[in-house]
């Protein structure tokens, strides 16, 4: 009997263990650990995002947890607290009073959802822990922005004038319609856009807005088709877009209109789901241009997926915030965010400073890309980071 109760034990602890170290990948039991928090959209419409942003994450802590982080002469390593935020605000909210009351992390990565970000920044502030968002575009994120809440990316209001002169360089156009999810991230993307068309004479024909999830997008598409607008511009995650171009194209919208995409419809992920024919010779505003072979390669051996910006945001923020922790020496907070607002770092999706500038707080910028899917490849019409030099 006494065997069999110490078999049983012995099953329930390695069960236990099972369900806890996969959260902190490659970390043995005795290590001391750096914990970081991860709130991202693992399910739902967004789920595309928060999968890739941990793949991304993940290959960050190879490279990190082979050699350890030395602080004061004792070393760490990384681990990750992971929560499904549904790209919910109440969901994100939750993950992070979670991860800082009961996981004690000393920084938090997150989220993908604009208004989760939006939500989940007060927080930061509210508890002093420093967060960095994986690639929310919202610009109230930064704007006025939060002490402790960081922003890798290029917003929407710095992405629209940077791409529109190379957009328009690809084709002429007088009337423009807009497709675009009803929620702040499509009203922003919208607003930005019609204000860069009116002083080029553009004058917007249609503004159509769906829900997230939507399926059927015809009755908009109909009303564009009517207002006989050259160019779509359509927002949304790339499961709405393939749907959306699908649609599009069996009704014949594409024969003279073109369409460009947000950043979200440069993705493979798009590709996949509507295939080579449908969105052959659309557009798309792009976030990365060419990736290092090495990191590639490491992507498709790893996860078997292809590249998606997904997976460079989770990459470069873990590496910005494991820099900013070795950096302060330190595993408290406050001396992590003050070292992550010194970041001077050339990463994959650019070069990673964080300034304060324009309203915007702890914001960092580069110029982004286009695209053309040209026989089901992403051809870009310009690349703004040459690996190469």
């Amino acid at each position: 009997m006494k065997n069999f109760k110490k078999l049983a034990f012995t099953l329930l602890l390695a069960a236990l263990l099972s369900s806890v170290l996969p959260i902190f990948p490659g970390i043995a039991a005795e290590t001391d650990i750096i914990r970081i928090g991860y709130t991202a959209p693992f399910t739902g419409a967004a789920a595309e995002y928060g999968n890739n942003g941990w793949r991304g994450i993940l290959l960050a802590l190879e490279d990190i947890n082979k050699e350890g982080i030395s602080i004061g002469g004792k070393q760490y390593k990384i681990g990750i607290s992971k929560y499904d935020s549904v790209c919910t605000p109440d969901e994100g909210v939750a993950n992070v009073e979670k991860m800082i009351s009961e996981d004690k992390v000393v920084a938090i990565l997150g989220d993908h959802c604009s208004t989760v970000c939006s939500a989940i920044a007060p927080l930061c502030d509210k508890h002093q822990v420093p967060g960095i968002t994986i690639e929310c575009a919202l610009d109230s994120v930064t704007n006025p922005g939060h002490e402790f809440y960081f922003r890798m990316r290029p917003t929407v209001k710095m992405m629209i004038p940077a791409v529109m002169p190379k957009i328009f360089k690809a084709f002429d156009a007088r009337t423009a319609a807009f497709l675009v999810i009803n929620d702040g991230y499509g009203e922003l993307f919208t607003k930005t856009a019609v204000d860069e068309l009116e002083w080029r004479d553009v004058k917007t024909v249609a503004v159509e807005k769906f829900e997230r999830g939507s399926t059927d997008y015809r009755e908009q598409l109909k009303r564009i088709r009517d207002a006989e607008a050259d160019i779509v511009f359509y927002v949304g995650t790339a499961s709405e877009g393939a749907t959306l171009l699908t649609q599009a194209k069996l009704m014949g919208l594409m024969h003279r209109t073109v369409f460009i995409g947000s950043e979200e419809m440069g993705e493979m992920e798009l590709l996949m789901r509507a295939g080579p024919d449908v969105v052959e010779g659309t557009y798309a505003i792009s976030l990365w241009g060419k990736v290092p072979p090495d990191f590639t390669n490491r992507v498709k051996k790893n996860f078997n997926k292809p590249m998606h910006y997904g997976i460079i945001f989770g990459y470069d923020a873990m590496h910005v915030l494991v820099r900013a922790i070795k950096a302060a020496q330190s595993t408290d907070p406050v001396k992590i965010k003050d070292a992550l607002k010194k970041t001077d770092y050339r990463a994959i999706e650019g070069h990673v400073r964080f300034k304060n500038f324009d309203g915007y707080k702890n914001q960092s910028k580069f110029t982004p890309s286009t695209v053309r899917w040209e026989n089901g490849k992403r051809v870009h019409l310009d690349i703004f980071v040459k690996w190469d030099e």
